[in-house]
């Protein structure tokens, strides 16, 4: 396969993150698009070449073979703009997506140390140390597997006590953090320099080359270490996965709300910043998210129908 087309795909990427967008799943889902491109010998991005590969995983759900599509839709688009003979412009909305919401896997508190106590064994010692340092922080703020991944060793202001994030599109939210997650991000970076010596950049999670830790080694790492765990399986036999966590911090925060009897609507507000979300329709959706919550807000509301009560 020509190189023109890695060549693109390294300016595309390197444009969004100017931009700032982050990579996240981007990076390698182009590089396996192309890996497939050369493998049939093929030189340039049809739709039809789109298409196979986008439906190529075995039992991928509809949505995931949406955003494969969309992820290399953009990326043919603009290689079509540097070389129309280079690429077909791929239109929209040809592997549609159902979005559904899975009923999330809301972890214990001695869960989360036991998947933290299982990545540690892991090996080399950096892998372990970097998914278990991920794991406590993604339970301890919510947020997403890409978020963690893109951080940098400035988005850490220990005399605050807070953490820059850069979301979804590029959005900047400021994250206040207990003092623990600063002593543990601490604590992470001392050992992975130690570990590999000086990074390549200025990312706060590694690889072992001394580069930025890839969204998707973490999870494949995680799946490994949640199968050997004997967690149970979820709603429709669902294993537990890496994102879980996140879902796992907002549901326990509106409980956390409900049982202290303070205001929910703020309190989701609060949240919806909190975790990024752009509409906060994102949010109330996680009021019934877990059985335990659905029970705190039925007697709530009993509570409140009896205090109307003559």
């Amino acid at each position: 396969m020509s190189e023109d087309l890695r060549a693109r795909a390294a300016e595309y990427l390197a444009l969004r993150r100017v931009m700032g967008y982050q990579p996240c799943d981007q990076e390698w889902l182009i590089r396996e698009f192309l890996d497939h491109l050369e493998s049939e010998h093929a030189s340039t991005i049809s739709v039809s070449r789109a298409l196979i590969w986008a439906c190529l995983p075995q039992g991928a759900t509809p949505r995931w073979r949406h955003r494969r599509l969309a992820v290399i839709r953009l990326f043919a688009a603009h290689v079509h703009a540097c070389d129309p003979q280079a690429a077909e412009l791929i239109p929209a909305g040809m592997l549609p997506a159902r979005v559904e919401r899975a009923i999330p896997y809301i972890y214990t508190a001695t869960q989360i140390a036991d998947l933290a106590r299982r990545a540690r064994a892991l090996r080399p010692v950096l892998r372990g140390h970097t998914l278990a340092t991920i794991i406590g922080l993604m339970a301890a703020t919510g947020m997403r597997t890409g978020e963690a991944v893109a951080l940098n060793t400035t988005s850490i202001d220990n005399a605050r006590s807070t953490i820059l994030v850069i979301g979804k599109g590029g959005t900047q939210r400021l994250l206040p953090v207990h003092a623990t997650t600063l002593m543990a991000l601490t604590s992470y970076l001392e050992t992975s320099r130690t570990t590999l010596g000086p990074p390549h950049d200025d990312a706060l999670f590694l690889g072992p080359r001394a580069s930025r830790a890839l969204a998707n080694s973490i999870q494949i790492a995680f799946r490994a270490v949640a199968q050997d765990s004997p967690l149970p399986r979820g709603s429709g036999n669902r294993a537990p996965r890496l994102h879980d966590l996140r879902h796992t911090f907002a549901v326990n925060t509106l409980i956390d709300a409900h049982r202290d009897g303070v205001g929910v609507q703020a309190r989701i507000a609060a949240l919806s910043t909190y975790l990024g979300h752009v509409s906060p329709a994102d949010t109330y959706w996680y009021l019934t998210a877990s059985p335990e919550l659905l029970h705190l807000v039925s007697d709530r509301l009993e509570n409140y129908r009896r205090q109307d009560l003559p």
